[in-house]
């Protein structure tokens, strides 16, 4: 049997290994968004998003949400000028927003690297489940609840299956690098 230290340590690796493959995993979302958005996919939404604050963004822009404006850029804004009083130029949302999205994808991902170390059921299926329900906590329930989207049922399908899509390859990428990271 091992000793509760050893336990313990392994946790912390997890939770390390997880924390690094949240960061990547957040990366490789933006960089299926791009691809998925290049494909044309939910153009037919374009025309509906004229009469939101933000005309040009694409569904699951640059992190996985269904919004028309990034949660993670809201989020950024409403933090620093919460803090400090002042207003976030466009390129300070987009870098804060790159910031957010990252920490968060960073601690849901430490999250999970320590859970899978300490039940590795919770590895199975490559992540996907975990992906999913990172998808349900988050867009689908919390943003909205947070103030920073509307309610799921004010988005085409388009929106869903792009956001869905999305948490599925961050659940798939934080298993495979958090596996490379703790393999023996």
């Amino acid at each position: 049997m091992r000793s509760k230290q050893t336990c313990a340590s392994d946790v912390w690796r997890g939770a390390m290994a997880g924390a690094i493959g949240g960061a990547v995993a957040s990366s490789a979302m933006v960089l299926f968004n791009h691809l998925l958005g290049s494909t044309g996919f939910g153009r037919e939404d374009r025309g509906r998003r004229k009469q939101h604050r933000r005309a040009d963004a694409k569904p699951n822009d640059a992190d996985g949400t269904i919004s028309d404006e990034p949660a993670s850029e809201k989020a950024a804004s409403n933090l620093v000028e919460a803090a400090t009083g002042a207003a976030l130029t466009e390129r300070g949302r987009k870098i804060g927003g790159s910031i957010v999205h990252h920490a968060f994808g960073m601690a849901a991902g430490a999250m999970y690297g320590a859970f899978a170390a300490r039940l590795p059921a919770v590895a199975t299926g490559g992540g996907l489940p975990y992906g999913m329900l990172v998808w349900i906590a988050g867009p689908e329930t919390g943003l909205p609840l947070a103030g920073l989207a509307r309610t799921p049922t004010e988005y085409p399908p388009a929106r869903h299956i792009a956001s869905l899509a999305t948490h599925l390859v961050f659940g798939s990428t934080l298993e495979a690098v958090r596996r490379s990271m703790t393999r023996r």
